[in-house]
């Protein structure tokens, strides 16, 4: 019997690693700087250093993948391991945004001042822009799985149906913008204000990633480079955006239905 070799010796993982690490301890070191009123300048230039390169890695390990999508040397037990990978990292994210949901919730329940919302802050209605993101969101949601189905049934409708997700996609984190302008409070207006932007803040740069992710993808698709066999990259792709579409559910109901 042959013995079967798998090459895991992929330096992205840990270098990704490090690289989050830094942009977190950046994120700190900024959150400090601005309570206490201090230059932010370098620290920004850092943070964005720190993004720049997390991008570059990205796009070299999804190279990586495309290559070995392409030359067909994905097997079972490397997609099984990878798809478990996934559901671990998605596991991991989910407690990441359920710190928020606890610390906001708690907040709401247990004010410092015994009533809520506090007297200087007003949250915003989930009437508007909230309810606008969140039909952009779901709508996107069920485009790339039609865009999956398509694939499925060899069909040339998948790649529009792609497009029609990042266009959503791009529309959402447009509006989010736009709310983050109008909005009467900023990241220093207590607690509660520094909640609401991490959390959707947190979120917004998930939805970058994914349609990053999601490009990567139509790029792939353009080119012919998946199969009906060989649609992994293609599948975790359209798993992360189902997850950032039901962390956006939750913020919704808790920050903007239920906290207003």
């Amino acid at each position: 019997m042959k013995k079967l070799m798998l090459n895991y010796n992929s330096p992205w993982s840990p270098m990704i690693c490090i690289s989050l690490l830094s942009v977190m301890l950046t994120i700190i070191v900024i959150i400090k700087k601005m309570y206490w009123c201090s230059n932010n300048q370098n620290s920004w230039l850092w943070l964005f250093f720190n993004l720049l390169l997390m991008l570059i890695i990205v796009l070299f390990w999804f190279r990586d993948c495309s290559r070995e999508t392409i030359t067909g040397t994905i097997n079972d037990d490397k997609t099984c391991s990878t798809k478990l990978g996934m559901i671990f990292f998605l596991l991991s994210e989910a407690f990441f945004f359920l710190s928020f949901f606890w610390l906001f919730t708690s907040s709401v329940l247990t004010p410092d001042l015994s009533f809520w919302p506090p007297s200087n802050l007003k949250m915003p209605s989930f009437i508007g822009a909230p309810s606008l993101n969140t039909i952009l969101l779901v709508t996107s949601s069920a485009t790339v799985t039609l865009s999956h189905f398509e694939k499925d049934m060899k069909n040339s409708l998948s790649h529009i149906w792609l497009i029609f997700t990042l266009i959503l996609s791009f529309l959402f984190m447009l509006v989010q913008y736009m709310e983050y302008l109008s909005l009467p409070f900023s990241f220093t207006s207590g607690v509660a204000g520094s909640i609401f932007f991490m959390a959707t803040g947190f979120h917004g740069m998930h939805v970058i990633l994914g349609s990053l992710i999601l490009f990567g993808c139509l790029v792939m698709m353009s080119y012919r480079g998946y199969t009906n066999l060989s649609m992994l990259s293609y599948e975790l792709g359209i798993w992360y955006w189902h997850f950032v579409d039901a962390i956006w559910l939750m913020l919704y109901t808790i920050f903007y239905c239920w906290g207003h």
